[in-house]
């Protein structure tokens, strides 16, 4: 194992450390300096006067699902952005955002102050310094993302509104409203840092591509040294089962989904790392059981402080797991922790809870943040 790990080391190294660009995914070409490297999804590229932004079909290889030109505000447009470019003025002053992972990314960046509204604000929890803003009446919340109040909308009059795209999902409502609709397709990526890159297309549509850069490299770096020292310290590959039966059904990452690759970055043994998928595989607790009833680690998500006795009385079968019988769960409390805002752009913080807990003796002391050890 240690000469496979030593061996995928330096792949990954030389992954971590490329810093040349890369064309854009939709095949065209379109001269400037490109600005991005990891990102499947999005190109950026400085031109004479502004910055095009495109984003890939995530559904659609080869295709472009939406082509930005971001100009400085108050300047002249330049007159050669390419046809089906959108304009849109930079840096945003008034914009509506459908994701709290891009809302966590905008408070990093010191720029909550030009965000009016936000959607599904029920959502954050209250020590999140949004819920507080919709509460002092400084960000309107607009409802439901998938039905968002119009007339709210309207009222907050927004020069741009962060939306999440969905196959075959138009934007509704939103057409109405004739301001440009950014397609924040960012967890669709497959690989963690190249989810994170899109920190630089936020830092260039806020004002803030310097520091936006800045956290992007500390990422990186500090991504790759946790990678590397998996790769060189750590002394066994535990077999790593996620979650839990949900209304009957075991969702568990797809073998080339986002989650199994940083799974597989912190030195797991993932059952499922031979499947094809990039979403999340639908299974049965039989099917489960059969392929990971040898599983040495179980992390989980579950609300709450759930117990042994509360996983078997759930499930019976929980109990024939290695992982259950040995001790050796985790789980992290989603509606107490910054997981899932932190989880899009900032990678290495969930691998060092996995570093932390898969291989003690290759993380010099770390603790995990996230997920915490179930007590006997």
């Amino acid at each position: 194992m240690k000469t496979t790990l030593i061996a995928a080391v330096f792949s990954v190294v030389a992954l971590l450390s490329s810093c040349g660009g890369k064309a854009d995914k939709t095949g065209d070409s379109i001269p400037g300096d490109t600005l991005t490297s990891r990102a499947e999804l999005l190109t950026l590229i400085e031109r004479d006067g502004y910055v095009a932004a495109i984003v890939a079909d995530p559904w659609n290889p080869g295709k472009r699902l939406a082509s930005y030109a971001l100009v400085p505000r108050g300047s002249d447009v330049p007159a050669e952005i390419p046809e089906g470019f959108q304009i849109v003025e930079v840096p945003l002053q008034r914009s509506v955002v459908y994701s709290s992972t891009n809302t966590a990314a905008l408070a990093e960046l010191g720029v909550l102050d030009a965000v009016a509204a936000v959607a599904d604000g029920n959502y954050y929890t209250p020590a999140d310094t949004v819920a507080r803003l919709i509460a002092s009446g400084h960000i309107t919340d607009i409802g439901n993302s998938m039905s968002p109040k119009l007339e709210t909308l309207i009222e907050v009059s927004p020069d741009a509104i962060l939306s999440s795209p969905y196959e075959n999902a138009g934007h509704g409502v939103l057409d109405a409203l004739k301001v440009p609709v950014i397609e924040c397709a960012d967890y669709m990526e497959s690989t963690p840092l190249g989810r994170a890159e899109w920190i630089l297309f936020l830092g260039h549509l806020y004002g803030k591509a310097a520091p936006a850069g800045e956290i992007y490299s500390r990422v990186v770096s500090d991504y790759s040294s946790l990678t590397v020292s998996v790769a060189l310290y750590a002394t066994r590959q535990p077999k790593v089962l996620t979650e839990t039966l949900t209304s009957g059904v075991w969702y568990v990452p797809g073998g080339k989904s986002y989650m199994a690759r940083m799974l597989a970055d912190a030195g797991a043994d993932y059952p499922w790392s031979d499947d094809s998928s990039s979403g999340s595989l639908q299974l049965d607790a039989a099917a489960v059981i059969d392929k990971a009833s040898d599983a040495d680690i179980w992390i989980m998500r579950i609300s709450g402080t759930p117990t042994y006795e509360s996983l078997r009385d759930s499930s019976p079968l929980y109990s024939g797991i290695k992982a259950y019988a040995d001790g050796e769960i985790y789980n992290c409390d989603p509606s107490a922790s910054t997981f899932f805002s932190d989880i899009a752009f900032h990678p290495e913080r969930i691998l060092r809870d996995y570093v932390a807990i898969f291989h003690p003796e290759a993380g010099s002391g770390l603790e995990p943040i996230y997920y915490h050890k179930l007590k006997r």
